[in-house]
């Protein structure tokens, strides 16, 4: 699972340090990983909220979902400008036991941003925990809205996504500078689970290893599909 800071939230430390452990039990032999991507999905699905420590229902829900034996988990407090302690606990998916506790301290290898995501303090007005409406508005309202066909949503939503890549990359490049925002990016977006998704991927792409800038390709098809964007899930 991704490692948090200390206040339970995402920090450039907490990543790298999830990353790099990753890779290094990946390399383990004898265990098999499984991607924290496929595990944040089952959270989601399964609505569980497990941030640092695991409650045995999580536990065993994540166990018998995924078919893992046990959860890796921590934190990663910054304890000055070159030092961080590391907090890592191994969880059985059986009853949520601790198998082994390990803290360490270790020096800093990597350079500090200026600027980190806490730092945008977008007010985003939307809940993220909040459950989806079943039906957006407007739905049984044919003479206004005449629903997308599922290849049609399935395109808006990838076109979403790669908006929200965009996005990140430019504020994690320094491409967009903070003062040069007027709105909150996204804030064009009306529908609540379009917009939900959008922040979700913004922030996860932002403190992706893979993030990369769209293709000349990606930005022609963004900007063809973006009327349908703003008033999804309408034609």
């Amino acid at each position: 699972m991704g490692f948090t800071s200390e206040t339970g939230g995402k920090s450039r430390a907490s990543a790298i340090v999830t990353e790099r452990l990753t890779s290094e039990i990946s390399a383990t032999p004898g265990l098999e990983v499984v991607e924290r991507g496929r595990l944040d999905e089952v959270l989601k699905e399964q609505k569980l909220g497990a941030r640092g420590v695991l409650d045995p229902v999580t536990a065993k829900k994540i166990g018998n979902i995924l078919g893992a034996d046990a959860v890796v988990t921590g934190t990663v407090i910054e304890l000055n400008n070159t030092d961080v302690e590391i907090n890592a606990r191994l969880v059985d998916t059986q009853d949520a036991h601790i198998l082994k506790a390990v803290t360490k301290t270790v020096k800093k290898d990597w350079e500090e941003k200026t600027s980190g995501w806490s730092d945008f303090n977008f007010d985003m007005n939307i809940d993220l925990d909040a459950p989806i409406a079943l039906l957006p508005a407007g739905f049984m309202d044919e003479e206004v809205c005449r629903k997308l066909e599922e290849n049609e949503a399935a395109l808006v939503r990838s076109c979403v996504e790669l908006r929200a890549r965009k996005i990140a990359y430019e504020l994690k490049t320094g491409a967009l500078k903070l003062s040069q925002l007027k709105k909150n990016p996204g804030s064009e977006i009306n529908n609540a689970d379009l917009k939900r998704q959008f922040y979700l991927k913004m922030k996860e792409w932002y403190y992706s290893s893979e993030l990369r800038p769209l293709t000349s390709q990606e930005e022609d098809l963004v900007e063809r599909i973006s009327p349908q964007i703003e008033k999804y899930p309408c034609r």
